[in-house]
């Protein structure tokens, strides 16, 4: 029974406690609760209940409290500003006052000013009365007067003409007989006069012949005087001369200005002789003078001069006015070449660099560049994968015929190394845009492998390669026996001529990149330096080909401009150094040659490991075997006859044609229907339109006489040249 009760106890206990903490009683309760359940006494739980309530109404007195101090802060800011207010409307009433004061004030001024003004209008009227009786007054007066003053005149004029006349009639008797006694006293005295004058007459000749004699003597003596004086002035207007000459000569040197030429004391010493002869031609074709200061010959041959100058001389006019007349100066002096003439950088002088005798000699230019044998050597020992890169009439075209001769005489062997198993035969095939349209070259010398001869037919080889590619692959014995290379001339204009010029570029590189296993080669020509600006191709694409760059020029333009792109630093400078250096010897041998297919050109060849100069053969170094190349010909055909394939895939589209595929990926993995591809000179269709050879407009209008006319241009084309896109 005990165990019960407890058990109930605590189960009410338990629910009790439940009811509290779970929330379900009010506060009150809950301390009730609490309590009589000896849990919390009953005053605890009594005094926090009131506590509770006490700090409730404590929030909510201290909240009245904060907005009553809140309003109250209000209020005071509105009775401050109502005391501004009332503040400002006493200065307005005060302001008001005294606009009144005046405006009354000015009321009173304004009467009398009105008053005045009355009296004043009055007295005016008055006045103008007054002027008009006045003036009527005075015209009377005026007539009256005119007419007295005219009669007193002629009075007056009257009386005084009576009385003048007897006066001067009175006047001119006294003086009429005084002139009588004047002129008979002047009588009288001429006679006097006369006897007077007989006398003096006598004295004057005698006094006449000695005053001629003494006149005689003294002219001999005067003129005796004036030879001695002149001759005295001459001495004397020439010392003057010569001192106005010092005197002018000592102002120019101490204005700092040369006088004459200064010449160094050289003796046998070749430098200053140069020098001073330099000064002498200077001083006798210019009129400038110069003072030779010192002259060197340094170890390269090269010999410095320097030159002071007048200070009145501008030295940038003077250098400028040297450069521009070196070659004939050097020609005066029997010189090699002036180099340079520069203004030196830390004194008043002028520095003129010259040689004797060209820089480089023989010996050293075996050094710096290959001759054109080793540049063949070269070619024969490496893939036949190269592009000529120069500017138009720098000898692209023959160093191609040169190249391709030489490889015909060798044939080209697996991988052209001179391990590899040579391959029996060469098959060589041109394509040349240029060749039909072109004046330049009336024989072309690679006409025997030519079978593109113009911008249409140009585009078609680059399907043809495809299809020897293909065929390669397919017949292995064909690729054993012969191998084949294509010249591609001007292939950048070649691929911008195309119809799609991106799609036609980036396949040829696809292909390309497998075509050399098959024993294929291919040399490109074109001028621009970069690979990037053919269409199609990527800088990366550089591996496609050994390039060449040809001329001075070009050489100089790729190396400043791309060189530290692809070539390390060093690699560039010592290039630069030794093309400064060949390019006087190279002028020097040039300046000997009339033929100027004879004139010697200087190749960098960027060579995988390192670049790599050459002298370039002549087209005298072609030869062509024309019965060998005719004998190729026929195996080719004898073998195409043979195992011709029935159909063919042709990723380059039809060139020229409407059809022509537009995106990149189409032109590489699409297959494109056959449409008959033109022959050189193109033909007519019906979706193609004529176009330009020469700059590719499309404005084009037949004549009469069945050429074309190119508005843009201005030329007249045949129809075998036209080409059809």
């Amino acid at each position: 029974m005990r165990k019960q009760i407890i058990i109930g106890g605590l189960t009410g206990f338990s629910l009790t406690v439940l009811a509290l903490t779970t929330g379900l009683l009010k506060p009150t309760v809950k301390l009730v609760a609490l309590s009589s359940l000896g849990i919390i006494p009953v005053s605890i739980a009594v005094s926090e209940s009131i506590h509770r309530k006490a700090n409730r109404k404590v929030e909510k007195l201290t909240n009245s409290l904060s907005e009553a101090k809140a309003k109250v802060k209000q209020l005071e800011a509105v009775q401050e500003d109502n005391g501004k207010l009332s503040q400002s409307l006493k200065d307005l009433q005060f302001n008001l006052t005294n606009s009144q004061n005046a405006l009354f004030h000015l009321e009173a001024e304004y009467k009398k000013l009105q008053s005045s003004y009355q009296i004043q209008s009055a007295h005016c009227e008055e006045l103008q009365v007054k002027s008009k009786n006045l003036t009527s007054q005075l015209e009377e007066y005026e007539v009256t007067y005119s007419d007295e003053l005219e009669r007193e005149i002629k009075l007056g004029i009257s009386e005084y003409t009576t009385k003048d006349r007897e006066a001067l009639k009175a006047k001119y008797r006294a003086i009429l007989e005084e002139g009588e006694a004047i002129y008979q006293e002047a009588l009288e005295v001429s006679e006097k006069y006369k006897a007077w004058a007989h006398e003096v007459a006598k004295r004057h000749v005698e006094r006449k012949n000695y005053i001629l004699g003494l006149t005689g003597e003294f002219n001999k003596r005067i003129g005796e005087a004036q030879g001695a004086w002149d001759t005295e002035r001459g001495h004397l207007l020439t010392q003057i001369e010569a001192l106005n000459e010092k005197v002018a000569r000592l102002q120019q040197e101490l204005a700092g200005d040369l006088i004459e030429p200064e010449l160094l004391s050289c003796k046998f010493a070749i430098p200053g002789q140069i020098a001073n002869e330099l000064a002498r031609l200077v001083w006798k074709q210019f009129s400038i003078p110069l003072s030779a200061k010192g002259a060197e010959q340094r170890s390269n041959g090269l010999i410095e001069i320097g030159y002071g100058y007048s200070a009145s001389q501008s030295p940038s006019e003077l250098v400028g006015l040297l450069n521009r007349h070196l070659d004939s100066l050097a020609k005066e002096l029997g010189i090699h070449k002036i180099t340079n003439v520069r203004k030196h950088d830390l004194s008043p002088l002028i520095v003129v660099g010259l040689r004797r005798e060209p820089e480089v000699k023989e010996d050293t230019v075996k050094l710096l560049a290959g001759s054109p044998e080793e540049f063949i050597k070269y070619l024969k020992s490496h893939p036949w994968r190269y592009r000529l890169i120069a500017k138009p009439g720098t000898g692209k075209t023959p160093t191609t015929a040169v190249m391709v001769s030489q490889f015909l005489k060798t044939g080209m062997t697996l991988g052209n190394t001179g391990k590899g198993r040579k391959i029996p035969h060469s098959h060589v095939v041109v394509s040349c845009p240029d060749v039909m349209s072109s004046q330049k070259d009336t024989d072309y010398p690679l006409q025997p492998f030519l079978k593109y001869g113009d911008t249409t037919a140009a585009n078609k080889s680059f399907q043809d390669v495809e299809k020897e590619w293909k065929y390669r692959k397919q017949n292995t014995q064909y690729a054993c026996d012969i191998s084949f290379l294509m010249v591609w001339d001007e292939l950048d204009n070649t691929i911008k001529n195309s119809s799609n010029p991106k799609a036609t570029g980036e396949y040829l590189v696809e292909l390309l990149r497998q075509a050399h296993h098959t024993g294929m080669g291919w040399i490109v020509s074109g001028q621009s330096v970069m690979t990037s600006l053919i269409p199609g191709f990527k800088d990366d694409d550089r591996d496609l080909f050994t390039e060449i760059v040809i001329d001075t020029g070009k050489i100089r333009m790729y190396l400043e401009k791309y060189g530290k792109k692809l070539l390390p630093e060093y690699s560039v400078k010592k290039l630069l150094n030794s093309l400064t250096a060949l390019e006087p010897y190279i002028e020097e041998q040039n300046s000997r040659i009339v033929d100027t297919a004879r004139e010697l050109r200087l190749a960098l060849l960027l060579d995988a490991k390192s670049p790599k100069l050459f002298f370039l053969p002549n087209l005298d170094n072609a030869e062509f075997d024309y019965e060998a190349i005719s004998n190729v010909s026929t195996k080719v055909s004898q073998y195409k006859g043979q195992n011709e394939p029935k159909s063919s895939d042709k990723h380059f589209g039809s060139f020229g044609s409407s059809k022509t595929v537009t995106d990149t990926e189409q032109a590489i993995g699409a297959k494109v229907s056959q449409v008959p591809f033109l022959t050189i000179g193109g033909n007519d269709q019906s979706s193609q339109k004529a176009t330009c050879p020469h700059c590719g407009s499309a404005e084009v209008s037949q004549r009469k006489d069945k050429r074309y006319y190119c508005k843009s241009c201005k030329k007249r084309i045949s129809a075998s040249k036209i080409v059809w896109k």
